[in-house]
């Protein structure tokens, strides 16, 4: 699904949603995570991460972008603990060249699977020059609660 809007319009589409929709799947209670891209006044895209798959668009400088964003490895997990007793959801965000048939992974970086992740030749959660003005990744996951609680 593509949707024009902006952050703040983001929120509202989101309050738009029913909460059964947006929260988690209706049948199995798992949470599902939801990405929203800014990409600084080109298209916006709103999808729902269902699989490791690429996701492409094309940027307002032309540029063929791919995104996956894919949950934390238990490894990654583990390093990120040491010395603490908790840790947030994170996923871990790659962003690719799509301008061949094989996709060139430009960076990764890991970010909490409620989070707002920033990318730009200025920098953000890390500089990527071919990204020209940027986008902003918006991340939600839903904490789901059974409809048994009483």
């Amino acid at each position: 699904m593509t949707i024009r809007t902006n952050a703040v319009g983001f929120f509202c589409l989101l309050a738009s949603f029913s909460g059964t929709a947006l929260a988690c799947d209706e049948k199995t209670g798992e949470r599902l995570q939801y990405v929203f891209i800014d990409t600084s006044g080109a298209e916006t895209l709103f999808w729902t991460i269902t699989d490791d798959s690429i996701r492409q668009l094309t940027l307002e400088n032309g540029f063929k972008l791919g995104i996956r964003i894919e949950p934390a490895t238990p490894e990654y997990y583990a390093e990120e603990s040491k010395g603490r007793r908790y840790v947030p959801e994170l996923v871990k965000i790659s962003l690719f060249d799509m301008s061949s048939t094989t996709p060139k992974e430009l960076t990764h970086t890991w970010g909490g699977a409620n989070s707002v992740q920033g990318y730009s030749d200025q920098g953000g959660a890390t500089r990527v020059v071919e990204l020209g003005s940027g986008i902003t990744l918006n991340l939600l996951k839903p904490v789901c609660i059974s409809s048994d609680v009483k």
